[in-house]
């Protein structure tokens, strides 16, 4: 009976592994790595920022003024201007001074103006780079003063109200 040795040598593995590489195959592919970043404003009134002007007796005398407040949320470097409409009760469908009027449901109303300025003498109306307020977000909440007046208190008794919206563009 004979007997074989066999010697595997560092030479003879070192082999073995380079006819495995050659007879392996290999395959690429590519993909594209994506994001997509969006603007976003955000616009509210507080709870307490109605201009609410109180309860006053009929008068021709002094204006009277109020104010309130919106509460903007952009993200950071977004611009934006906030527009507000002529109200629900405006002698037109432009918002421009002297078209605002509060209504007491009846067919009594009462003038008023939104303002810009606290000088009350920027209109706060809807035509962007007009009457518009213009800012740019920092991604935090930012307060934006509504100025009001009543130039004159001269109306028939009652409860006057009227709705506006604010309109925040992107």
């Amino acid at each position: 009976m004979r007997r074989h040795s066999i010697f595997i040598t560092p030479l003879s593995i070192a082999l073995a592994a380079s006819a495995a590489l050659a007879s392996a195959a290999t395959q690429t592919t590519q993909f594209q790595v994506r994001i997509v970043i969006t603007e976003s404003c955000n616009i509210q009134a507080v709870a307490a920022s109605d201009i609410d002007f109180g309860t006053l007796t009929r008068s021709t005398g002094t204006p009277v003024d109020a104010q309130g407040t919106l509460e903007v949320n952009c993200s950071s470097g977004t611009p934006y201007t906030i527009g507000m409409n002529p109200g629900t009760n405006a002698t037109s469908t432009t918002a421009a001074a002297g078209n605002r009027r509060m209504s007491d449901g009846g067919n009594n109303f009462l003038a008023y103006g939104l303002y810009r300025d606290a000088g009350r003498q920027d209109f706060w109306g809807d035509v962007v780079g007009t009457d518009t307020h213009a800012g740019t977000g920092n991604a935090s909440t930012q307060s934006v003063a509504v100025y009001g007046r009543v130039p004159s208190t001269d109306a028939p008794a009652g409860s006057y109200s009227d709705t506006v919206i604010a309109t925040i563009t992107y």
